[in-house]
């Protein structure tokens, strides 16, 4: 099992949660963030000028799903030029879901109850941009 930690520009943030869905990638959690990479942080005798931006992370139980995860978000992030972001991945050693005790990849996915109440054809389609 992976964890997938990723930092982009906020305009991103819908259609990389997009792209994740059709992947049947879940479990994302979505965080506002304020930083700078390594291009520019303080010129001498200023603050540092922070850019908003977001971080996800998920934890990803294969290689296939780290994998089609990344992609996911280079293919929506990849083209911003500088700025554009950074993603890395640890492994995850236990998962265990408090409500019920699951352990490890059955930790990770819908019950099956859970799954057919859920569309993913609209499973974002309340999502709002983080506020800037």
């Amino acid at each position: 099992m992976y964890q997938l930690t990723a930092i982009f520009n906020k305009v991103c943030l819908n259609d990389v949660l997009h792209d994740l869905c059709e992947r049947k990638i879940e479990g994302i959690t979505v965080i506002d963030v304020v930083g700078k990479g390594g291009i520019g942080f303080i010129e001498e005798g200023e603050t540092p000028d922070l850019d908003p931006k977001v971080k996800i992370e998920i934890i990803l139980s294969n290689d296939a799903f780290k994998e089609s995860a990344k992609e996911a978000i280079r293919a929506n992030t990849q083209d911003l030029g500088h700025g554009a972001g950074k993603m890395w991945v640890i492994k995850v050693l236990e998962v265990e879901r408090i409500r019920t005790g699951e352990k490890n990849e059955a930790a990770l996915t819908q019950s099956l109850v859970s799954k057919k109440k859920s569309n993913y054809d609209s499973c974002f389609t309340n999502i709002d941009t983080p506020a800037s």
